[in-house]
């Protein structure tokens, strides 16, 4: 008989005196034999890690506890952090909160439907709602799960899809997830250190192994007041721990204005996901995504406006007009037949978040039409083309390389965007004749094949000309009537 596999089952413990012994109870209660339990506190001023010790001191079950407190207060994402990379060791990792209450089976049974439906990257189940009285509670999650369609059922473009456009509320929250650690080591240690680690687990399971949902209810939720996510009336300023990504930009720590800590947060969720996604493309275990690409940068050098104009100062204010400035100047090249390529985005100097190495196979107005639609989430370092005679000179101001070069370099290249309708027979000479991995292999929407002006760009000019003429229209009324 196999062994059941090691779980690891966490209390993210902080400020939770109410709460804390009904959690931990719950998980001494689990009637899973292979179980490590780590009750982490988050430097708590309250009676939370006194209550732990006591309630630890006492147990006598067979279940490994490990208790553990910060020293100091690392929040959300550091404290996940170091909770994966030091003190879980499951094969799986079963997440709970301080002020939740986990079913006795909850851990048995996420073993069970995860060895039953392949070991797949996170396991979700069912939850209840419950008040912080411990009364039943229907609110916006109970709804939520109740209604919503299930995306693990979905293919893993429309599952990822349909979170890039709908990320908020979670499908699954954090409340009641599991997910294999080894996920987790893959991609690593997450450098922008997200506070949202439900979002970062189901955005790497959504790049991997994938997921599985069963309508099991196996844990009380808790909602109150002083919820992670409750949006309290008058939000204080509070003092941040900055990642390194970002030391650059912002001193660590630094102080944000109550209504600007969300906005940060989400920059560093977004900031992850991208790295996650472009890791995801340099390991091959996903194939570029044009679409999701654009949508991914799009949100991201939104959130880069917003930090920089936040709390960058006015050098950094300048740096956001220069770049309006430069996609203006690049709509009016484009408008005016301009074929010359550049990398706009540079301007913005978001180096904490590098694009993926491109190259773009095709000389033609194909790809003369690629260039100028691509995310500039694409830096295209390149242009390869069958035709020998090309090869060396300027497409577009890049260099043509031949596909022998572009298979000698493949190491460098993170991917390659065929911007042609024969993408089948240039994919195939590729993989089959050159051997360059299949999945580096992207294919240009045939919209960015024919549409002659960058997005966005027609609709940002008619609405200038708009802007104007109003302005116009109401001066000439204004002189008319004083």
């Amino acid at each position: 008989m196999n062994e059941l596999p090691r779980v690891s089952l966490f209390i993210f413990c902080y400020q939770q005196t109410e709460f804390i012994a009904a959690a931990i109870e719950a998980a001494f209660n689990q009637d899973y034999t292979n179980l490590q339990i780590i009750i982490s506190d988050d430097a708590s001023s309250d009676a939370t890690f006194s209550i732990a010790q006591a309630l630890v001191a006492e147990y006598q079950g067979r279940h490994e506890i490990i208790l553990n407190r910060n020293p100091q207060n690392l929040g959300i994402g550091r404290h996940f952090i170091h909770i994966m990379e030091e003190l879980a060791q499951g094969e799986l990792v079963v997440a709970s909160a301080g002020d939740d209450i986990s079913a006795p089976n909850r851990v048995s049974r996420i073993v069970d439907e995860w060895l039953a439906s392949g070991k797949p990257a996170l396991i979700a189940h069912a939850l209840e709602e419950i008040d912080e009285y411990g009364q039943p509670l229907i609110s916006s999650r109970t709804i939520q799960y109740q209604v919503q369609s299930q995306p693990d059922k979905w293919p893993r473009e429309m599952a990822l899809q349909e979170y890039l456009q709908y990320p908020f509320p979670l499908p699954y929250i954090g409340a009641a997830l599991a997910y294999r650690r080894d996920v987790y080591l893959q991609f690593g240690t997450p450098a922008a250190e997200p506070s949202y680690e439900d979002h970062l687990m189901y955005f790497r399971a959504l790049l991997s192994g994938g997921m599985h949902y069963f309508p099991q209810v196996l844990v009380k939720y808790r909602r109150h007041a002083n919820n992670f996510t409750a949006k309290p009336a008058k939000p204080k300023p509070k003092v941040l721990n900055i990642p390194l990504l970002y030391q650059s930009l912002l001193s660590n720590p630094t102080e944000f204005a109550g209504d600007k800590v969300g906005g940060f947060r989400l920059h560093q969720m977004i900031t992850q996901q991208w790295l996650d996604y472009r890791k995801a493309v340099q390991l091959g275990m996903i194939t570029a995504d044009v679409s999701v690409v654009s949508l991914l940068w799009l949100q991201l050098i939104w959130r880069h406006h917003r930090f920089l104009l936040m709390k960058g100062g006015y050098s950094a204010k300048l740096r956001v007009l220069s770049y309006a400035a430069s996609q203006v100047l690049l709509a009016i090249r484009s408008w005016c037949g301009s074929t010359r390529y550049d990398y706009q985005d540079g301007l913005l100097a978001v180096d904490y978040a590098p694009p993926l190495r491109t190259v773009v196979f095709g000389v033609g107005s194909g790809g003369e039409r690629a260039l100028t639609n691509l995310s500039p989430g694409f830096h295209v370092e390149a242009v390869c083309d069958n035709n020998s005679k090309l090869h060396g000179s300027q497409f577009c101001g890049l260099l043509v390389i031949s596909p022998q070069q572009l298979k000698d370099d493949i190491d460098n290249i993170d991917c390659i965007v065929i911007a042609s309708t024969y993408f089948h027979e240039i994919k195939e000479k590729l993989t089959d004749e050159l051997g360059v991995p299949a999945e580096k292999i992207a294919r240009a929407p045939y919209i960015s094949l024919t549409r002659r002006f960058p997005a966005g760009i027609t609709a940002a000019l008619t609405s200038a000309l708009a802007v104007t003429a109003v302005l116009l229209l109401l001066s000439v009324v204004g002189l008319v009537l004083f």
